[in-house]
């Protein structure tokens, strides 16, 4: 994600994250009860050997659709309104860990994935990755699935690529749940007076049991591949997103419903990032977790769970 700090920057995010899980390891509600479906078939390819063990078994294995020019490796689990996450820059989708997707599988029908080039989704290397073109594999997957339309939770740069989706593809969903993303361009408000180490800006002192209980959760995981080349590719796509005021220019025409979340300790992603995207987005709600960093939704579970699950049952 974006380097705009000295020292660290969104563009690590996704290698800390494992690299911390593995330190860690070394020390160490209501339904839809109206819309529960029964779960679809399960479309493309299986992949063999990538079932969770134990607690995350019920996210099953990683199945592998065609969208476009590429493959997208995806997990589906969960019974109700269909939800989909995207995770954010060089991060995988075990990067959600299982203890969020469980909780949002008993309320929703939930679809993670890889974006491109990352873990099991390949990659184009002759064009240049934007967060529009990941807006519009994401809009590629909800089609190839067959989900005529989603509730989208998009966590840091999987944010601004749901932003980006609810301009471009504005049919694929019902409503958008953005946290810790940015507007892109000259709007966006940097983390360079922010001081303090990166951890600190994941989870903050107070949160600590929250913070070992995300990265147990990570190791629980298959381990997902993300290579050098597409830390670098992805990283490029920010950097273009900040240069240009293109998604920020487009959040007035957004007329789906959405919820703007974050950390008022994200000293990744500034809050204010938050206010300035909900003041802009018609209707837009705002939550802003006291006390929570980059990585609010893990630290406090209940409350964003329940978050999103009261917003995704107003819309409707």
């Amino acid at each position: 994600m974006e380097t705009r700090l000295p020292t660290y920057g969104r563009g690590r995010l996704g290698a800390l994250l494992l690299i911390t899980a593995f330190v860690i390891a070394g020390c160490g509600g209501s339904g839809h009860p109206s819309e529960k479906v029964a779960p679809t078939a399960a479309i493309g390819t299986l992949v063999p050997g990538t079932r969770p063990s134990s607690s995350a078994a019920f996210m099953g294995p990683v199945r592998q659709v065609r969208v476009g020019g590429i493959l997208i490796g995806y997990r589906q689990f969960g019974s109700g309104p269909p939800l989909v996450l995207i995770a954010g820059e060089a991060s995988s989708m075990s990067y959600w860990g299982y203890e969020l997707p469980r909780r949002l599988s008993e309320r929703f029908r939930v679809t993670e994935f890889d974006n491109r080039g990352v873990g099991y989704s390949t990659d184009q290397l002759s064009r240049p990755i934007s967060i529009e073109l990941m807006a519009d594999d994401t809009a590629g997957l909800i089609g190839a699935l067959g989900i005529p339309k989603a509730i989208v939770v998009g966590w840091s740069t999987g944010g601004e690529i749901g932003l980006s989706l609810a301009e471009r593809h504005p049919d694929k969903l019902r409503a958008l749940v953005v946290s810790g993303a940015t507007a892109g361009g000259t709007t966006e408000v940097d983390n360079s007076r922010h001081a303090g180490s990166l951890l600190n800006s994941l989870f903050p002192a107070s949160a600590h049991p929250a913070e070992l209980a995300y990265f147990a959760g990570i190791l629980a995981m298959p381990i997902e591949k993300v290579g050098r080349k597409i830390t670098e590719r992805q990283a490029d796509s920010e950097r273009r997103f900040a240069r240009t005021n293109d998604t920020y220019n487009g959040l007035s025409s957004i007329r789906v419903p959405v919820l703007v979340t974050a950390g008022s300790l994200d000293g990744i992603v500034p809050p204010a990032n938050a206010r300035l995207i909900a003041a802009r987005i018609p209707h837009a709600r705002l939550k802003i977790f006291a006390g929570a960093a980059h990585m609010m939704m893990f630290q406090d579970l209940d409350q964003f769970t329940r978050l999103v699950d009261q917003f995704a049952s107003a819309g409707r």
